[in-house]
């Protein structure tokens, strides 16, 4: 985390706000691909501010090439960071976690209607090929999220 010369409110993006004296902020870069409820709910619990920031990130899959990249960055004093960056990680991990778990669901349910289509095409006298996609897929049951 660096103290940064430059600044690009989200409600500003041309950029034209007045400098203003920066020393002791620091700012926490938030990763590309971050869940919105996350930035969200660090928003609402830290005293930070929203801003959006030019920085050279290192992509994936650009064989090591380095892009200029606007960032969306969070901006405060810096115990207020660093409890920040804690919690980003740590909800970040439990959201991936309900993502696992309902993959583990999604997966269960996926596999016993294959089963109960291969019992059906077995006592079926339907030609295999005419069975569509969306025949695979189980219906939900009312008021759930999951099959």
């Amino acid at each position: 985390m660096d103290a940064p010369d430059k600044r690009t409110p989200v409600n500003d993006p041309k950029g034209d706000a007045p400098k203003e004296d920066l020393t002791g902020l620091y700012d926490l870069a938030i990763p590309l691909g971050m869940p919105i409820s996350v930035i969200m709910d660090m928003v609402e619990k830290f005293d930070v501010d929203v801003l959006r920031r030019n920085a050279k990130v290192d992509m994936t899959g650009t064989a090591g090439e380095v892009v200029e990249r606007e960032l969306l960055v969070l901006r405060g004093d810096l115990e207020t960071i660093n409890e920040a960056k804690k919690y980003m990680f740590e909800a970040l991990d439990k959201t991936v976690n309900k993502w696992d778990e309902r993959k583990e669901r999604y997966n269960a349910a996926y596999q016993a209607r294959l089963k109960e289509i291969a019992e059906e095409m077995k006592n079926s006298t339907e030609d295999p090929s005419e069975i569509k996609p969306s025949d695979l897929i189980p219906p939900l049951k009312p008021g759930s999220e999951t099959p």
